[in-house]
């Protein structure tokens, strides 16, 4: 390993149904800016791919909807052709600020850390559902800096790509949601080390409709159990994931009641933490009859 260097670094969007509405301004006012710009349509189908070349990326397009783990191989892969050393993945709803690959440069260091990270934060959330999720369920691993991670934040993180080929990239299983747990703590495992810095902001401009909030509260815990499952002893565990979202099941709504008198935010944080709790419970006991059912 060695320093990094904002030339040797592929700025990697996976996308599908993408609008890009601020995104590529965001990415044209890099400085300095990465060596290339590579994203995938994963099988979009309405545009998706015009609206990035456009904006100045090579698209690579998957025929059908492979899912983010497989987008996400396809873009290290691509950049690893180019000769780059590093990928900086961004998701195509968050506008990061102009020196934002200079931070993460420096972050890296000379050789210490095989991936960095940051948080993706709602700030200015407009609906009901978006204001709760930037209150109560925020893309962030909080407000200390950790220098040994067992993840990194997918909408904003970046890897050494010889560190993703030790352990093979991401897993193609993770359609939606999970790959970041996944991938984290399998090099974790190996043997890396990532750091989370809560200074690397980007900001997170999704709108969510409050049934969206629920579906994507089931898929983010269903995936992150299933990648807990399958690397024990990298990081936390599901027990601790469990206990996790029961405390904020009792907190969110009594917060919703008693500081807002928001009856509708309650409800709806106790319908988004319900779905989540569902989410690793169906994925644990998934994960417990699989052995049972190979050997029958």
């Amino acid at each position: 390993m060695s320093v990094l260097l904002p030339q040797s670094v592929a700025l990697c969007v996976p996308a599908f149904r993408e609008s890009l509405v601020g995104f590529a301004s965001a990415i044209s006012a890099l400085d300095p800016a990465p060596g290339a710009l590579l994203a995938v349509d994963d099988g979009s189908g309405d545009g998706t791919d015009v609206r990035l070349q456009e904006a100045g990326f090579e698209v690579i397009i998957h025929e059908q909807n492979r899912g983010l783990g497989a987008a996400r191989n396809t873009l290290w892969q691509r950049a690893e052709e180019l000769g780059f050393s590093a990928v900086a993945y961004l998701d195509a709803d968050v506008h990061p600020s102009p020196d934002y690959l200079s931070r993460v440069c420096s972050l890296f260091g000379s050789d210490e850390f095989a991936g960095v990270g940051g948080r993706n934060m709602d700030i200015h959330p407009q609906g009901r559902a978006d204001r709760w999720r930037a209150r109560f369920w925020p893309q962030q691993l909080g407000e200390q800096t950790l220098m040994n991670t067992p993840m990194l934040i997918g909408a904003c993180a970046s890897y050494r790509i010889s560190a993703l080929r030790d352990v093979e990239g991401f897993e193609p299983e993770h359609r939606t949601h999970g790959e970041d747990v996944d991938v984290g703590r399998r090099l974790r495992a190996y043997g890396h080390r990532l750091l989370y810095e809560p200074d690397l902001v980007v900001r997170h401009t999704r709108e969510d409709t409050e049934l969206a909030l629920l579906r994507g509260c089931y898929r983010h815990c269903h995936e992150g159990m299933r990648a807990t499952l399958r690397t024990p002893g990298a990081g936390q565990e599901p027990f601790s994931l469990v206990f996790g979202m029961s405390r904020k099941w009792l907190r969110a709504p009594l917060a919703s009641l008693l500081r807002r008198r928001d009856l509708k935010e309650a409800v709806l944080g106790s319908a988004a933490c319900s779905a989540g709790m569902l989410g690793y419970l169906v994925a644990w006991v998934g994960a417990a009859k699989t052995p049972r059912e190979r050997s029958m």
